[in-house]
């Protein structure tokens, strides 16, 4: 009789572990490498309404984790073995194999009609793109030296890049125009960047663009294969696809500057995974 309670007993706890883990939130990664607010601290909350929003719609539980560090973020991968995330483009393609990712759509962010890059240099600074090679680039993609080298840049100016890490393009800028000491020679910025900066009264006089990217990649939604055990990636899509016509999505798409979620472009991500692959 004591061994018939004791084994009752034992399969109780063990059904409250099952429910208890089956109730665990599950990690869901934010990356947007290099930028100064893209942290836990800033954005966690505000990217957390986001994940409560999906998961109650797929009937799940996900914790946001936010960073602007790729290498921070694989070994949060390694880790934690998050099954979805939200990433950029030069850490999908570094990493897609390694961590099983698959695209399943692309963020379009609010007022960007097209992702691109600029570089931009002070307007006394030589008009031809060799005159960078060996000098100091300010980046917020510095810690994705590969993408930024061959995608972004599309081997310009060859390998041998010497990258500034910055999270604070604008104060790279300044640094630019007021001949600071430890100033960059170029800056490498969004294109939707630039246009603020060229419009400005005081500082769009000094500056000049003096190369632009192709249209590149957006950030990608992905799920994580080997540990994505229970997520139907046409759910997710169907969920994340509404969000924009939704008056809650929506809210909360503007939080996070998202327009929507639109199918992803693979003609576009081929075309970047040629040029990455190319080095």
């Amino acid at each position: 009789m004591m061994k018939l309670r004791i084994a009752q007993a034992l399969a109780m706890f063990a059904l409250v572990g099952q429910a208890c883990a089956a109730d665990t939130a599950r990690p869901f990664l934010f990356l947007k490498t290099g930028e100064r607010f893209a942290t836990q601290e800033t954005a966690g909350q505000t990217v957390a309404t986001l994940t409560d929003y999906v998961g109650g719609k797929l009937g799940d539980k996900f914790e946001a984790h936010v960073m602007n560090d790729p290498t921070k973020a694989t070994e949060f991968c390694a880790a934690k073995k998050p099954p979805m995330g939200i990433v950029t483009p030069g850490f999908y393609l570094t990493y897609a194999k390694a961590l099983g990712m698959e695209p399943l759509l692309e963020t379009r962010r609010q007022n960007v009609a097209v992702e691109r890059c600029v570089l931009v240099v002070s307007k006394q600074a030589s008009d031809d793109l060799d005159a960078l090679k060996g000098k100091t680039i300010a980046t917020t993609l510095a810690a994705e030296e590969r993408y930024l080298v061959s995608v972004v840049l599309k081997g310009k100016l060859g390998e041998e890049v010497r990258l500034k890490p910055t999270t604070d393009v604008e104060g790279a800028v300044f640094d630019i125009t007021d001949n600071t000491k430890n100033a960059a020679d170029a800056v490498l910025m969004e294109e939707a960047a630039w246009k603020v900066f060229e419009k400005d009264e005081e500082l769009g006089p000094k500056l000049k663009a003096i190369y632009q990217s192709d249209e590149l990649p957006r950030d990608l939604v992905v799920i994580f294969r080997p540990n994505a055990e229970g997520l139907d990636g046409t759910k997710i899509k169907t969920v994340l696809k509404a969000m924009s016509g939704d008056a809650a999505g929506k809210q909360i798409l503007d939080s996070i500057r998202v327009e929507a979620f639109a199918d992803v472009n693979s003609e576009r991500l081929a075309k970047a995974q040629e040029l990455f692959n190319a080095k």
